[in-house]
């Protein structure tokens, strides 16, 4: 009978190591685990829940309350701090009750002066994070005398046109509204379209940008592009650029494989160069880091072109068909409120401002008519979240149910 072999030096050195390296990786892993748990879980925790908690009214007015007391050198009277808040509140009521009917009002018509002074004050005021002297002359809340009325007001036709053109129709829509939250997130002139992690992320080289045309050919002789392309620009740019310069040029047919086609196609006779697959990769980025979401939120990472509405059995999500098509309505939206922009009452400024330089502000504001405006973006109403926080949804209350009304008709596109 032949002994059992005993394994070699060697054999036993290997085995022992092995096991001293799996016993190290694991204790490593857990004091990584460890220190993360103490030191960044709580805070991703707390983030995560913030995130998830629907906008409410008592935010902005706790802005209001709880900040210091502001000197204009304007005219107005102060519009923060706990006393200015008060004050606003009492002119408030006592204009309420010597006027029942309303005074120039344009908008919110067919309202009582009751349903407009407490809507103003929470859905308004507190939304952007300011009370009432900030658009009113408190004395007066009928007089036109401050620009900020004049912006406010023609803002809410913005609110009622974005919901009416754009929202009520995406696809697979869920009854989610924009108001003046959704942007502002409780401060006035809070529209910044672009996170740190683009700063952060997109490498400031420069790229030759080939446009698409109105039938998707690329625009590759520089003399018959857009004055802004024809020679390279930023990457950083160039993503700015598709934000606010997007169109659809083969409109979504669900029976044509090829359709839903738009500027940021790669698909098109002749292919297209690396430094336009780089953009687009990029500007899917900003789309992602908006939203807080990856590609697969909505593309079939087996089929990036196409857009299957119905549920498929390779992928998690069920709706990245809607979803698509929904970010192609979004990108036209970006598009639309750049080129409208001075419609809707944005009051503009002669340069960037020099205390917003650096950081996601400088890539905010867009140069119109020689002036410059803070126009949103994605990132301005998602703020990572794929739902924005500051949306609203007429029907978690139903006005039947309770008598109130948090979102007038008018506002939301179907008066």
């Amino acid at each position: 009978m032949q002994a059992p072999t005993r394994p070699s030096d060697r054999q036993a050195a290997i085995f022992i190591s092995v096991a001293v390296g799996i016993v190290v990786a694991v204790v490593t892993t857990a004091v990584f685990w460890w220190v993360y748990s103490l030191v960044l879980a709580p805070e991703r925790a707390a983030a995560a829940i913030a995130a998830a908690t629907p906008w409410s009214p008592s935010d902005g007015i706790k802005v209001i309350t709880s900040a210091q007391r502001n000197t204009p050198t304007d005219g107005r009277q102060p519009w923060l701090g706990e006393q200015a808040w008060t004050e606003g509140v009492q002119a408030g009521q006592a204009w309420v009750q010597a006027n029942p009917n309303t005074v120039n009002v344009q908008v919110l018509a067919g309202m009582t002066s009751a349903q407009i002074w407490t809507y103003m004050q929470q859905y308004v005021s507190g939304a952007l994070g300011v009370g009432c002297q900030y658009c009113h002359n408190i004395q007066n809340f009928a007089s036109d005398e401050y620009p900020q009325k004049i912006a406010a007001r023609n803002m809410l036709y913005l609110v009622s046109d974005v919901n009416a053109q754009f929202i009520v129709n995406l696809p697979n829509w869920r009854g989610n509204y924009v108001q003046c939250a959704t942007c502002h997130n409780n401060a006035p002139n809070n529209l910044e379209s672009f996170g740190v992690q683009f700063i952060k992320s997109v490498p400031d080289i420069l790229v030759t940008v080939d446009p698409l045309d109105e039938n998707g050919v690329a625009i590759t002789d520089p003399a018959l592009k857009p004055e802004a392309l024809q020679q390279p620009i930023s990457l950083q740019d160039s993503v700015l650029y598709y934000v606010y310069n997007y169109f659809v040029w083969k409109p979504f047919d669900p029976n044509v494989p090829e359709s839903g086609r738009g500027a940021l196609a790669l698909t098109y006779d002749g292919g297209r160069t690396q430094e336009q697959v780089t953009i687009n990769q990029n500007v899917m980025n900003y789309q992602a880091w908006s939203l807080g979401v990856g590609c697969t939120y909505c593309h079939n990472s087996r089929n990036f072109v196409g857009y299957e509405l119905e549920t498929a059995s390779n992928i998690s999500n069920p709706q990245y068909g809607y979803n698509k098509l929904k970010a192609q309505r979004m990108l036209q939206l970006t598009t639309w409120l750049k080129e409208n922009w001075t419609t809707y009452g944005a009051i503009p400024k002669d340069a960037i401002p020099s205390e917003l330089q650096g950081g996601a502000s400088r890539f905010s504001y867009q140069q119109i008519d020689g002036q410059f405006y803070n126009v949103p973006g994605c990132y301005t109403c998602h703020q990572r979240a794929a739902i924005p926080k500051g949306a609203i949804n007429q029907t978690a209350i139903p006005e039947g149910d309770t008598g109130v009304v948090i979102l007038p008709p008018v506002l939301r596109g179907t008066p």
